[in-house]
């Protein structure tokens, strides 16, 4: 089998394989084989094959890079728990000062709580979720804190 057909065959099934994965990664090696076949087809040796498929493939990752993230949403798009730190949430049973344990209500779903600061929260009182630590949420008074992401 001659060589731009073996770089053809190898792109045009990393390509395929990009199709049933959801990384947005591969299709780049297969668009780089596709280049190296290119150049074997037109007769250059193996050294400016394996030129073309690695400036093509580093040089559209790199390139790319940005446009691949927001196809896939971020980096840093968080899931499950995680998702609640910034988030405002409503003090639905007192949060103590003694035990520094309560409930808040956040995105429909009431948890228990503990709060970063030592002083009674009252229902009602609108706190910020800091951090997630176990199947409890840290929270800190919404008025004591500095920094607020919005829903």
């Amino acid at each position: 089998m001659s060589a731009w057909l073996t770089w053809a065959i190898l792109g045009l099934a990393l390509i395929g394989f990009e199709m049933i994965t959801p990384s947005f990664f591969i299709i780049w090696f297969g668009v780089g084989a596709l280049a190296a076949a290119l150049v074997a087809k037109l007769g250059f040796s193996l050294v400016w094959q394996l030129t073309a498929f690695l400036v093509c493939t580093v040089t559209l990752l790199a390139y790319t890079r940005k446009f691949a993230v927001k196809v896939q949403g971020g980096h840093d798009t968080k899931t499950g728990y995680t998702a609640l730190v910034g988030k405002i949430a409503i003090v639905t049973k007192r949060i103590s000062a003694h035990t520094g344990i309560g409930l808040v209500k956040v995105l429909g779903e009431e948890w228990s709580a503990i709060a970063e600061t030592e002083r009674n929260i009252g229902p009602g009182e609108k706190v910020v979720v800091v951090a997630v630590t176990g199947v409890r949420l840290i929270v800190r008074p919404l008025k004591d804190s500095i920094e607020i992401k919005e829903e």
